[in-house]
């Protein structure tokens, strides 16, 4: 009912509104009536300022009316022609075209950005808008357009307020716009190639257009890619929680009574009440799994799962549950209790004798998955922290994870007979194995340690779509099945990402969610392993040729387009189809930003030691400016300037701690790399003096810098060559300071923080 301050009731719903004009407004999102329109194009609004701000955007600029062949109007506002082509695909904004005549332009399709965008956009959809064009220019290297835009943006803060309107706030919290994808295209692909679309200008020289030395700039090379299929996508909604797991009074008997046989190694074993092992079990499900899909959640059977898995899982569960004490005793329960299991079942070559049939084989293969399954989740609770449990324990349990995989055959899977039972057991050991691989990566990214498991070791095959994993019966699965394409081998599938190899079998065009996040992993396995390389004495302590820069990052160009054409891509971590392409993206930044900067040395996570690790930082990482150097700082600072719209301490604290780890460890390379370009771009009288494109992106650097320093000015910014690093370094470490349940987020948040005092004690301050 209404109250008396409110009299008029809508007829829909049960809202009640003050005013009568207040109610038609309201009423209008019912009806979708438009009544305000545009005098300058076809567009209707259903609001008075949604057409206003319309106005603002999209007809108040000159260089929107400006032909190609035209330059500014003197005294026009400036307007982010380069900076702001990412922009402009999230807004699905045009972008106004460029002050030269002579490029090669690259059009995005509407149909190409997500339906969930359109509510975002001033009064329209995405796909009322016009394609985003963004034209390279004729020199080699950077090739964003930059025109329009001059020094005297720093003096006026309407360009950089129109660029912050132009990044829609989202009507979901979890929106992609939360999370731009870096691409670095390769400067030298080959022009004449029909993997990348382009259309030539009209005014083009014969001459150009006909130069193999020519770069080409890919489609995502100046804006985000499309962040669905390349076809109109129905709205979704978001991923619901998978729910509770309900562990009955004699689930958790046969866990008292199994722990009895373990009493040599388990003297006092803590065993929470049924209910709390439930709520425990379901925040594994709802904080873990989607993140880790290797489980079968339609057929799990708490009742038939070994007490050492399910102990497992209730420990890390309890984390999500922010129950560190009953994580911690669980934890010790079920690791003594998997350890003591492989002394007794899997030491001595159990594995591999007296098998006399092929019945105790695929008992005995069940039991070595299903405790694989036990460490690796036990190796999830111990590696984000420094003790308690100590990350050490991660590493040696890790060990006996890889014999266990490799006893068994890291290629071999389950028979199947063609039934849904057979398939969930071979796709779920494949699943396993192939998440022990990228975990092993993992565990490289943040300790700098060797991979225990190679690439070129797995000739599985890529896991099945996240739709058809979890079909909660075989009538549903048999249909997705018919709608889904066989994936192919990791081997085909990595080689197929490089055009030029001479294993490779045609090209690849989509790939599962999994599968993507399975290939970028490989991908940054081989960067790391090629940096290694480099530093030997026979490399001459080189680092990667450009010739192998360029064909990677071919490789991950394609990476970029396959993860396009598949349906269930996005990035937004709670899509329904789980965050896996979410984090894979987060993944792709971190290879691209390898191949600028070899952090893998000059991290020293493995010390736990904030002041240890940001002067390692400091003192063991250079960077050289150039092309793909600026490139690659750009996409670090628009990645910064979504948080920095939404407000810093919002994101950090309601965004941030849902999202992987591996979030959190690419945004520590993201902040350190655009904190070094800064520092080499903000000597005075720098050698060769900046190019244009650095000029402008220190410009956006600076006014986003402003925009949250409270009272920060130019000068102050600028008064040494380390304070605008240190200032967006410290922007950065804010995402990182939350209350987080993991040690190593916190850990990443603190080195940030102290990298930024040791850049410039002052800045932590604040202008005087």
């Amino acid at each position: 009912m209404g109250s008396p301050s409110k009299p008029y009731q809508c007829q829909r719903c049960p809202r009640t509104f003050a005013r009568l004009e207040h109610l038609q407004r309201h009423d209008r999102s019912h009806t979708k009536e438009k009544p305000y329109n545009c005098g300058k194009c076809p567009k209707a609004f259903t609001r008075k300022d949604l057409l206003a701000r319309h106005e603002r955007l999209a007809h108040s600029s000159p260089a929107l009316d400006a032909t190609p062949t035209g330059s500014p109007q003197p005294g026009s506002p400036h307007v982010f022609d380069g900076l702001n082509v990412l922009a402009t695909a999230v807004a699905g904004r045009p972008l106004s075209p460029p002050s030269t005549g002579s490029h090669l332009m690259n059009t995005a399709s509407p149909a190409s950005f997500p339906v969930a965008l359109t509510d975002t956009v001033s009064g329209g959809t995405v796909a009322d808008s016009q394609p985003a064009a963004a034209v390279p220019s004729e020199a080699p290297g950077f090739t964003e357009p930059f025109s329009s835009y001059s020094q005297s943006m720093s003096h006026d803060g309407d360009d950089f307020t129109t660029f912050l309107d132009s990044i829609p706030l989202p009507s979901h919290p979890y929106s992609p716009t939360h999370q731009p994808l870096p691409l670095f295209p390769a400067f030298h692909f080959d022009p004449t190639s029909s993997d990348y679309d382009h259309i030539i200008s009209k005014d083009k020289s014969a001459n150009y257009i006909g130069s193999p030395s020519t770069p080409v700039l890919p489609r995502h090379g100046t804006q985000l890619p499309s962040l669905q299929p390349d076809r109109t996508q129905a709205p979704y909604k978001a991923r619901q929680s998978t729910g509770q797991i309900s562990v009955t009074t004699q689930c958790r008997d046969r866990i008292i009574a199994t722990l009895a046989d373990y009493s040599n190694v388990i003297h006092n074993p803590f065993v929470p009440s049924r209910h709390a092992l439930s709520r425990c079990l379901g925040g594994y499900m709802n904080g873990y799994h989607d993140h880790y899909p290797f489980l079968h959640i339609a057929t799990l059977d708490t009742d038939a799962s070994p007490v050492h898995l399910l102990l497992s899982m209730a420990s890390l569960g309890a984390q999500y549950c922010r129950e560190p004490d009953t994580s911690m005793e669980l934890y010790k329960v079920a690791k003594a209790m998997t350890l003591e299991h492989v002394r007794r079942e899997f030491q001595w070559g159990c594995l591999t004798h007296n098998m006399t049939n092929h019945v105790d084989k695929a008992v005995r293969d069940q039991d070595v998955i299903e405790t694989v399954q036990a460490f690796l989740m036990l190796i999830s609770v111990s590696c984000w922290f420094e003790r308690d449990p100590p990350h050490h324990e991660a590493l040696y349990m890790r060990s006996i994870m890889e014999t266990l995989l490799r006893q068994g055959g890291l290629n071999e899977l389950p028979a199947q007979d063609g039934t849904w039972e057979s398939w969930i057991r071979s796709e779920g050991v494949k699943r396993t194995k192939l998440i022990v691989f990228c975990f092993f990566n993992v565990h490289t990214i943040v300790f700098d340690i060797p991979p225990l498991i190679l690439t070129e070791e797995l000739t599985l095959d890529l896991p099945c779509t996240e739709k058809e994993w979890n079909a909660t019966n075989a009538n549903q699965w048999l249909v997705e099945r018919s709608q889904s394409r066989e994936e192919p081998k990791l081997q085909v599938a990595l080689n197929a990402l490089f055009p030029q190899t001479s294993g490779a079998k045609g090209r690849l065009e989509s790939f599962s969610s999994m599968g993507g996040y399975v290939l970028i992993h490989a991908m940054i396995q081989n960067i790391w392993l090629m940096q290694k390389a480099s530093r030997l004495p026979v490399s001459n302590g080189g680092f990667l040729s450009p010739a192998v820069i360029t064909s990677l990052e071919q490789a991950l160009e394609n990476w970029c387009q396959c993860w396009e054409h598949n349906q269930e891509s996005s990035i937004d971590p709670f899509n329904p189809h789980g965050p896996l392409s979410f984090t894979s993206t987060a993944l792709l930044r971190l290879a691209y930003i390898r191949l600028n900067a070899d952090f893998s040395s000059a991290r020293r996570l493995k010390t736990w030691n904030p002041d240890e690790i940001a002067r390692s930082l400091k003192d063991d990482l250079c960077v050289q400016r150039s092309d793909r150097l600026t490139r690659a700082a750009l996409h670090c600072a628009h990645a910064l300037s979504t948080p920095i719209k939404l407000g810093i301490n919002y994101v950090a604290h309601n965004l941030v701690v849902s999202w992987s780890n591996q979030y959190a460890l690419c945004s520590l390379e993201c902040a350190v790399l655009l904190a070094k370009w800064l520092e080499v771009a903000t000597v005075p009288n720098p050698e060769p003096s900046l190019t244009e494109q650095e000029s402008k992106l220190l410009e956006f650097v600076l006014e986003m810098a402003m925009e949250v320093q409270h009272g920060a000015s130019r000068e102050w910014l600028l008064a040494n060559n380390t304070r605008l690093s240190a200032t967006v370094t410290g922007l950065w470490a804010r995402l990182f300071t939350g209350d987080y349940i993991w040690q190593l987020v916190n850990l990443i948040g603190r080195s940030l923080k102290r990298y930024a005092e040791i850049l410039d004690p002052s800045s932590s301050d604040g202008p005087a």
